[in-house]
């Protein structure tokens, strides 16, 4: 993480760096704020809908609290793992915490096909506007082939026993098994727990979809607000699936230095300045850091769970 984020500063120089934040539109920078803000309203919409489904009450003004506070976890922890903590701080409404907690693995399982879609629509995005290498273009299409297949098995698990039974079979052939082995592990915990929120599978993905709508406007706003022009509303809704998808990277809390260093790495090949680049990264992880510390409070009431939660049944 300092490494990264290290040589990137010393690359642009601090000054600089310093020079180009001081100049921060706060017009635009508010939009960015309220359409995050936008987004965590409906993550909690979302939240308080599919525990409807499963006969479960729970109030929007009580759960907005536990979903920052789970934001504010997955911000600091590597992988952003800590949002598997929300089930935690959902108990501020009496709320079983293994309830939630297939309320939130399903939500997560719909959002991943989400992101596999958007991932393979931002690689074509850039094979479109940046001029790439050839073997680039081919690792480029490795990896929308791979994100592809990843979505369609977790799609047959949810929607069609038969074919989630045929690919598990095919993963578990002897030739694939070793690249495989973890890979449909996952899947098939993600689309168990899918199918039990699948009653609410078509409200998760208008959600879902309407708050990358708002994650474009975000960092559409975000990026005017520093001078970035060259990249329309549709680049940054086109984008930010796939360069987002670097803060899972489980080695550092949340990505960081992976997730800039992916940012300033796309944004150069798409002609924009380095300097505004690694303005936009520090800002866009900056920002979300310090809205999410709404949620500081509600972690503050749980933290005394966190032991007991830790314990074998």
């Amino acid at each position: 993480m300092i490494l990264i984020i290290g040589g990137l500063i010393w690359y642009v120089g601090i000054n600089t760096l310093i020079i180009v934040l001081t100049k921060t539109n706060p017009f635009y920078l508010l939009f960015a704020i309220c359409a995050y803000f936008g987004i965590n309203v409906l993550f909690t919409i979302r939240i308080v809908k599919v525990l409807a489904r499963q006969g479960i009450s729970a109030s929007f003004r009580r759960t907005i609290l536990p979903q920052y506070a789970g934001m504010l976890s997955s911000d600091v922890t590597p992988g952003r793992a800590g949002y598997m903590l929300t089930p935690l701080y959902l108990t501020n409404q009496n709320i079983d915490p293994s309830k939630s907690l297939s309320c939130i693995l399903g939500i997560q399982s719909i959002e991943f096909l989400f992101k596999v879609l958007g991932g393979a629509g931002a690689l074509a995005f850039l094979l479109n506007r940046a001029p790439l290498p050839q073997q680039i273009l081919v690792l480029a299409a490795i990896g929308i082939g791979l994100m592809m297949l990843g979505g369609f098995a977790l799609a047959a698990i949810i929607w069609s026993p038969r074919l989630g039974a045929l690919f598990k079979r095919l993963a578990a052939s002897k030739h694939l098994v070793r690249f495989t082995g973890r890979f449909v592990s996952k899947l098939e915990v993600f689309g168990e727990n899918a199918m039990k929120t699948r009653d609410a599978i078509p409200l998760i993905a208008l959600v879902t979809l309407s708050s990358w709508i708002l994650k474009g406007f975000e960092w559409y706003f975000l990026g005017l607000s520093i001078g970035i022009t060259n990249i329309g509303w549709l680049g940054f809704f086109l984008l930010h699936p796939l360069l987002t998808a670097f803060g899972f990277v489980p080695l550092t809390p949340s990505g960081i230095g992976f997730q800039e260093g992916a940012i300033v790495g796309i944004f150069l090949l798409l002609g924009v300045d380095i300097r505004l680049a690694l303005a936009f990264a520090i800002l866009s992880r900056g920002m979300l850091i310090v809205e999410d510390l709404v949620g500081v409070p509600q972690i503050a009431k749980t933290t005394h769970l966190l032991p007991a939660m830790g314990k074998p049944s």
